[in-house]
């Protein structure tokens, strides 16, 4: 046994050189002047929190596990309130707590997707298909043609119809989708909308992407807003960059 042991850490070293039990870095930091609520929620694997405080000038760092996929947000306006009950006014995710265990509910907010290590490639893509409550913008460590920074760091808010305006003591703090509003098989493309030939951009998304061009803006949206890098890449997640 005692013979076998080297060729086992030899093996395992490989492993980790080649990728297999690779992960990435996540800094998230909030650049805000005032406090957000990052939630991250998996849908493959798991990373060491669903969710924290990060105050104005803060970071945290996050080890995402290869094969991880999931998502980055960030709540705003958070209290808790006479029984306990941990709430929200933008991307509260309904546990009411600060962590976000569980199921998860789309909010009209910034989202940013991860896929790490996904057959040697880790991507991410911000997206605004269900609305907008923060500037957000990731950079990579090791940038490249195909690897380069993303975001979306105007303020949606300024822009957003009244229609689709969410207020708190008449301050605009974020901004809702069509789909999130009406729920309608054109703003949602389903149904018969739900092709990329049928699902059209209408009014309503045209206003995100002229403001967010690099963004996801709607289901069948075709702007390219996935950006791929090797799986040792690491990243910065920033609220208001």
């Amino acid at each position: 046994m005692a013979e076998k042991l080297p060729l086992i850490l030899l093996l395992a070293s490989h492993l980790f050189v080649s990728g297999v039990l690779s992960m990435s870095i996540l800094k998230i930091e909030n650049k805000c002047n005032h406090t957000v609520w990052p939630v991250l929620y998996s849908w493959k694997s798991q990373v060491s929190t669903t969710g924290f405080t990060l105050r104005q000038g803060e970071a945290r760092v996050i080890n995402a596990p290869s094969s991880w996929y999931g998502l980055i947000s960030g709540r705003t306006l958070c209290s808790t309130d006479s029984t306990g009950n941990f709430l929200c006014a933008t991307g509260d995710c309904e546990s009411g707590k600060i962590e976000c265990p569980g199921t998860y509910s789309w909010a009209p907010v910034t989202y940013v997707y991860f896929r790490i290590d996904n057959n040697g490639i880790n991507s991410h893509t911000i997206s605004v298909e269900y609305g907008y409550n923060l500037p957000l913008m990731v950079v990579p460590s090791h940038r490249s043609r195909t690897c380069t920074s993303s975001s979306c760091v105007v303020d949606i808010n300024k822009t957003c119809p009244n229609d689709l305006l969410q207020q708190f003591k008449e301050n605009p703090i974020a901004c809702s989708s069509a789909c999130q509003k009406s729920n309608t098989p054109e703003t949602c493309c389903t149904l018969d909308f739900k092709s990329k030939q049928n699902c059209k951009p209408t009014v309503y998304t045209k206003n995100f992407e002229r403001a967010c061009p690099l963004a996801q803006i709607y289901a069948y949206d075709d702007n390219k807003s996935t950006i791929t890098c090797s799986n040792s890449t690491d990243y910065v997640i920033t609220f208001c960059p």
